[in-house]
């Protein structure tokens, strides 16, 4: 046994220091060690130094929070042997099908601490190029719920999720507060910004605590029928979590099966009967082509039927971003303006049309009648009483109006050189320019698109207008919009083609 200490400086990197004198713990295939503490485990890689001395273990601040290990603990450390996964996982590759149990014993493995990154990166990788059966990702989706929080009603519980790609697309802010003032239980939970300029988890955070337990969740969320929370905080499915942080998101891979048991797995962890699913559809975005959205919201519906949650899916239009305002502080304004009915048309149309589908799949609506009712409640003023109701219990200070809500300090617009219609806005560049100046991290940071596709603009108009907190950041977002504008000007006339044009 080692005494932790822990040291003065953070790394992403997972290894432990031990002093040059003491046994080596590694193995000699894998060349990797497990530390353990309690009944949590980590495989490491170990570096030799004398900043620790004899038994003392050197444990980086990350992996200390992450194991909740305190200076002074009692650590084990043993050679890393292969997993029981392993032989399993290399069955993919010998075009082989896993089972229930397979899957079972993979899950069990990783969440055990049992499977080296270079192992979880054979699991994912096999179900990158080799996509699951419908049997294999339901299996998945059951699996991933063995481990981690469950939330429990009794009663029907509803809810949103988007795909995600488009930056803007704020609307959870407004379909949570039409849906809990229908009546019906939406206790939601969002993930922070990946690669957008702000998650519903960021937004949300703009006005109130999004850190909730699960047992304020089912103390809160029946009073006020609606609550946006981050579902980080609530250790939910945390072997999909695990694959995400190591594999996913470091290799950029994003398997379709590896999706489904992902957001379903946390949908029936928290248990959401009935799931709206969004799958913004479009030019840059995760899905482009409108029949592969139709094929992938087909197997949501057929796993989440095998799964007990109704889905109903919505291809929505995403070749631009969602009204005019990127970034979590003008996110949370625009949400805001729209419950307030001076929003723009976009963000109220699609909010209204998600949660119609909702509104519809509970009865309160008939088929096809769903927006018109989400939409009174919007009018009515009732979605936005809802929405105060919904802040407040989750520790907002004050009733806020979009005024209230601060951006960022250093802010320039961006004009049009010349006359014409606009014909294109890259989502790709819109974010690039987000993430310039600071999103999602600088909260106060963003963009508005004062002019969309299709609108008409003289030279010298805004286009766009940058905000943000650093005056570095809005000097290096204009170089980027300089390079590359994320917009196109077209005149009626695309391009002339006449009989005088001669090859040379």
């Amino acid at each position: 046994m080692y005494k932790a200490k822990i040291l003065d400086f953070d790394t992403k990197a997972e290894f432990v220091i031990l002093n040059k004198e003491v046994e080596d713990p590694r193995d000699s295939q894998t060349n990797l060690a497990q530390i353990k503490f309690g009944d949590k485990k980590m495989i490491v890689h170990v570096v030799r130094s004398e900043i620790v001395l004899g038994t003392e273990i050197g444990i980086p601040p990350l992996i200390a929070d992450k194991l909740n290990i305190k200076k002074g603990n009692k650590i084990s450390i043993v050679a890393k042997s292969k997993p029981n996964a392993l032989p399993i996982i290399m069955k993919k590759y010998e075009q082989e099908t896993w089972s229930a149990e397979d899957l079972r014993n993979i899950v069990d493995d990783i969440y055990a601490g049992n499977v080296s990154d270079l192992e979880l990166s054979a699991f994912t990788l096999a179900m990158q190029y080799e996509n699951l059966s419908i049997d294999e990702t339901e299996h998945l989706t059951r699996a991933f719920t063995l481990h981690g929080e469950q939330i429990k009603f009794d009663e029907p519980v509803y809810d949103k999720h988007s795909i995600g790609g488009i930056p803007g697309n704020k609307v959870s802010l407004l379909i949570v507060p039409i849906i809990a003032a229908a009546g019906l239980l939406i206790p939601k939970t969002s993930s922070r910004a990946i690669t957008s300029p702000s998650g519903t988890a960021d937004t949300m955070e703009v006005l109130c605590n999004v850190d909730f337990t699960a047992e304020e969740i089912m103390e809160i969320a029946p009073n006020t029928r609606g609550m946006i929370v981050w579902g980080g905080q609530l250790n939910l499915a945390p072997v999909d979590s695990e694959i995400i942080d190591r594999v996913e998101r470091p290799l950029s891979l994003d398997p379709e099966s590896v999706i489904i048991a992902s957001i379903l797995s946390k949908k029936l962890s928290t248990g959401v009967n009935n799931l709206v699913l969004d799958m913004p559809t479009g030019f840059e975005t995760k899905i482009e082509r409108r029949q592969d959205a139709k094929n992938l919201s087909a197997k949501f519906v057929e796993i989440g039927r095998r799964v007990g949650i109704q889905v109903e899916a919505a291809l929505t239009y995403a070749d631009q971003p969602v009204g005019h305002a990127i970034g979590p502080a003008l996110e949370a304004r625009e949400a805001i303006e729209t419950l307030m009915g001076n929003g723009p048309r976009s963000v109220l149309e699609k909010s209204n049309e998600l949660a119609g589908i909702l509104l519809e799949m509970s009865g309160i609506a008939k088929r096809g009648e769903g927006a018109k009712i989400s939409n009174d409640l919007v009018t009515s003023g009732k979605a936005l009483e809802k929405f105060y109701e919904i802040i407040e219990a989750q520790g907002a200070e004050i009733r806020y109006k979009p005024k209230d809500i601060e951006i960022g300090q250093y802010n320039m617009s961006i004009n049009a050189l010349e006359d014409g219609y606009i014909s294109y806005i890259s989502n790709k560049q819109v974010k690039n320019i987000a993430a310039t100046l600071g999103c999602p991290s600088d909260k106060k940071s963003g963009v508005i698109l004062r002019r969309k596709r299709g609108e008409f603009v003289k030279k010298g108009d805004t286009i766009m207008d940058l905000y943000t907190s650093r005056e570095s950041a809005l000097d290096n977002a204009l170089k980027i919009t300089n390079v590359m504008h994320p917009w196109r000007l077209e005149g009626m006339v695309l391009e002339r083609i006449s009989s005088s044009q001669r090859e040379v």
